[in-house]
């Protein structure tokens, strides 16, 4: 009887992990894309970076910013306005740098 209910209980359990799961994903991919939008919003914002081809993608919290900047001044000040915002932690800068942008 022991045995059956070992059995039955862990049964349970991974039936609930499972259904549980895509609500986890799903806050996760919904804070990501808000962070993303937040993000976006500020480099688009501002006057110095309208020229500039910054895209902002956030991947498990993590924000990326990706695209082509005029200088390297550009790019941390790129990197400055994705901190500042509320809530954003771990930022990777893969800008590219061309003087003719």
């Amino acid at each position: 009887m022991s045995k059956f209910f070992n059995l039955t209980f862990a049964a349970a359990f991974v039936v609930a992990a499972a259904a549980a799961a895509p609500a986890a994903f799903a806050q996760d991919s919904t804070a990501d894309a808000a962070e993303t939008t937040a993000v976006q919003a500020a480099i688009n914002q501002d006057i110095n970076l309208r020229v500039d081809h910054v895209h902002v993608q956030t991947i498990d919290g993590v924000v990326y910013l990706q695209g082509v900047v005029g200088s390297s001044n550009t790019a941390e000040h790129a990197e400055a306005l994705a901190r500042a915002v509320p809530g954003v932690g771990q930022i990777v800068d893969a800008l590219n740098e061309n003087a003719e942008s």
